[in-house]
């Protein structure tokens, strides 16, 4: 199947301005940043399928980049069940999980290069390096003797180390603090997202590790200041955080169809491009609404 078959395949959510004007319901709003979302994950599947070269495999440097769209394809099915069963408090954990993918996998994109790749696979290696030398000094204490379970796993380890053809000895002896000598901030101030970390990353961050305001937000109702009570409903997700995650997914996307830089792959970016206009055109609606609201 061709690729601009597969894409001709993937349903375009259509943006009516007059439509989104007429709603009386943030619901209805949903209904469309819902829609527009579920497309961007059809382009994120069609991407992550997509390999330009002599053979439909990928290297080990390719697979870095390709993993991060399958990785983030998988958060957006997960996305969308949570959105479905209008969870908004499992729905921002998983806002956390998938900025810090789009993070990655931008800066990767944008200053790609051999060293950085196995700057991340190093990074990602040392846990694995770690426990079998663990492993090992347990097996030293029982004079040799290793457990089936340690066998299992020193075997997996070992078969991870070959899957990324690195060694362990070619590991740093010292603990690599940050693949590619940034932390996550950095990494976001890099690839234009310094100012939105806070709102994409810091904040659903208390969500993951369920904070003060994580409790109060989702988990307690307030009756007066200092009195609460347990909340056991879920929240009904609104589309704010929809509208964002498309822009960047759209955005994301369209950096990694330019890196391959092949015009079979003209038509995803025309896609694309078109997909983050109706995003936009769409959340700004809802934008108006809200205004429109409030002031009512």
């Amino acid at each position: 199947m061709s690729l601009e078959f597969t894409l001709a395949d993937i349903e375009r959510t259509r943006i009516d301005k007059a439509e989104l004007d007429s709603f009386t319901r943030e619901g209805q709003h949903f209904g469309v940043a819902f829609n527009l979302f579920r497309e961007a994950a059809s382009c994120v599947c069609v991407l992550a399928n997509v390999s330009v070269g002599p053979t439909q495999a990928w290297n080990v440097e390719q697979a870095v980049l390709g993993g991060h769209l399958v990785r983030m394809f998988k958060l957006m099915r997960f996305a969308m069940e949570e959105s479905i069963e209008y969870r908004e408090e499992m729905l921002s954990v998983l806002v956390r999980l998938f900025a810090e993918c789009v993070i990655n996998l931008r800066y990767l994109i944008r200053e790609s290069s051999p060293e950085l790749i196995r700057s991340y696979i190093a990074y990602s290696l040392q846990h694995e390096k770690k426990l079998a030398g663990q492993i090992k000094s347990n097996i030293n204490v029982r004079a040799g003797k290793i457990l089936p379970i340690e066998e299992r796993m020193l075997r997996s380890i070992t078969r991870t180390f070959e899957n990324s053809l690195v060694t362990e000895e070619e590991l740093p002896a010292r603990r690599i603090q940050n693949w590619g000598d940034k932390n996550l901030f950095e990494k976001a101030k890099d690839v234009g997202l310094g100012e939105a970390y806070l709102a994409i990353f810091g904040g659903p961050s208390r969500n993951v590790h369920g904070g003060w305001q994580d409790l109060l937000h989702y988990h307690l109702e307030c009756d007066s200041p200092g009195i609460f009570r347990p909340k056991l409903e879920f929240m009904q997700p609104r589309p704010q955080a929809i509208y964002s995650l498309t822009y960047l997914i759209t955005k994301t996307l369209i950096e990694y169809a330019e890196l391959f830089d092949h015009s079979s792959l003209r038509p995803v970016l025309d896609g694309l491009t078109d997909l983050d206009k109706r995003n936009h055109a769409a959340s700004n609606a809802h934008e108006a609404y809200l205004v429109a609201k409030n002031a009512g």
